[in-house]
């Protein structure tokens, strides 16, 4: 969803901001500090309902502010979002001047996919990153997949109770025949995905003139032999143990594989953040390709990318037909955007030549 206008109360270092975005690309600049990535946090909060940079609410309230409060209009059709968040955590949204409970519903009407110096991680760090990764690209796309998700993980939530309190056979039979079922959906959703993504990874890693061997990726579940009933049923007496489920989707991990070998130990830092770059435009584009009009946001590419890469992706996204924003130091340079600048804590439009 594009969004048309933007309002931030309270936020960080903004005691109140607005703009109004371009449908294109959205360009903030301004020194460091000046608050030019807090626009981009306060648009990922009205998404997914947290920061990209905090675990807490109270670090993103302005000093001396009990509450901030994030607004937004969309066009085509005209939908607003609104969320509070206060200082114990607690918050209250809005969709089209509607109370709703859960947040999913904002990530539903305003997906976004941020690209931030910390992607790397999705290279180099643990299955749950990758995991999570997936899982937000399919939730966008797949309409059944976070229902599916949730009834996995309650089923998963009851199978480690049972676990722990040494439950009997006859117990752990009837959650896991309906927990197979919700695994195999998930491990099916997941791999149809990962091909899908393998077939944008493709042509970015052409797009984007990336000069190192080509990453593959692999969903192992794709190679299981037997039924997850069957290994939970192996492996029930040292699950009892452990007190938890050992495997399973929610162990899973996305594969990245340079010349049939994990990629991480074979690629270079700036080489580990250009991979992370490829795979979120993938998902991305995936996305856009969905119908879904993701909005993209890009925090600082121009100090994360040398020149030739950051000319290619710049070529990319100025062809692409979503709404992008990006937050750096410097103004756009001949790049058809609409530009801000970012300065203390105030926003306004900058007029080039």
């Amino acid at each position: 969803m594009r969004l048309t206008h933007l309002q931030v109360t309270n936020f960080r270092n903004f005691s109140t901001a607005e703009l109004a975005p371009a449908p294109g690309i959205n360009w903030l600049s301004g020194s460091n500090g000046a608050g030019k990535t807090s626009l981009l946090e306060a648009i990922y909060l009205l998404s997914r309902g947290r920061s990209f940079r905090s675990n807490t609410s109270a670090s993103l309230i302005r000093d001396g502010a009990s509450s901030l409060t994030v607004f937004a209009r969309g066009e085509n059709p005209r939908v607003t979002l609104g969320m509070m968040r206060n200082r114990s955590g607690t918050w209250q949204g809005k969709i089209n001047g509607e109370a709703v409970q859960r947040v999913s519903q904002f990530a539903q009407t305003l997906p976004v996919v941020l690209i931030e110096p910390s992607n790397h991680a999705l290279v180099h760090g643990g299955p749950d990153i990758r995991r999570a990764f997936m899982d937000w690209g399919m939730f966008h796309v797949e309409h059944e997949y976070l229902q599916t998700w949730r009834r996995y993980s309650r089923l998963l939530q009851q199978r480690n109770a049972a676990l722990k309190t040494n439950a009997s056979d006859a117990m752990l039979d009837a959650l896991e025949q309906p927990m197979d079922l919700a695994a195999t959906a998930i491990d099916h959703a997941r791999t149809q995905y990962v091909e899908t993504l393998r077939q944008e990874t493709a042509a970015l890693h052409q797009a984007l003139n990336l000069q190192f061997d080509r990453i593959e990726l692999e969903y192992p579940p794709a190679q299981r032999s037997d039924s997850y009933s069957s290994q939970w049923q192996q492996s029930r007496n040292r699950d009892r143990e452990q007190g938890f489920t050992r495997a399973g989707p929610h162990r899973a991990d996305l594969k990245l594989l340079c010349k049939q070998r994990l990629a991480a130990p074979r690629l270079s830092r700036g080489q580990q953040k250009l991979t992370a770059l490829m795979l979120l435009l993938a998902q991305f584009q995936v996305s856009i390709r969905a119908g879904k009009n993701p909005v993209l946001l890009l925090d600082d590419p121009t100090s994360e990318l040398d020149g030739v890469h950051l000319r290619q992706l710049m070529r990319w996204i100025q062809a692409c037909s979503a709404q992008v924003w990006v937050a750096a130091v410097e103004p756009p340079n001949e790049l058809d955007a609409r530009a801000f600048h970012v300065e203390q804590g105030r926003v306004s439009p900058l007029v080039r030549d």
